[in-house]
């Protein structure tokens, strides 16, 4: 399973498990784009990929896409990134 299948997969399952709807979200070129208000959603996105989806030393960074007059909503694009706390203390 590629990595964004799998990630998907546990987004997905982690938003069954607490009985919510996963946002409208889709990957393009490496990137996870998200439509959604809710910061508690992008911390489940987080939290699925941390522990289910990436190898140590690497965790999320968020970037919020504000709302324009031709796109009247928030996106935000995930990227993933690495964890120099993790990593300095894996080195």
């Amino acid at each position: 399973m590629g990595l964004e299948t799998k990630a998907l997969d546990r987004i997905n399952r982690a938003f069954e498990e607490v009985g919510s709807t996963t946002p409208k979200m889709y990957w393009q070129y490496g990137t996870l784009w998200i439509d959604t208000e809710d910061k508690n959603e992008l911390e489940l996105v987080k939290q699925a990929m941390v522990e289910d989806v990436l190898a140590p030393g690497y965790t999320v960074q968020f970037s919020e896409m504000k709302p324009t007059e031709r796109e009247p909503w928030t996106e935000w694009a995930m990227d993933i990134i690495e964890d120099k706390e993790v990593a300095n203390v894996l080195a």
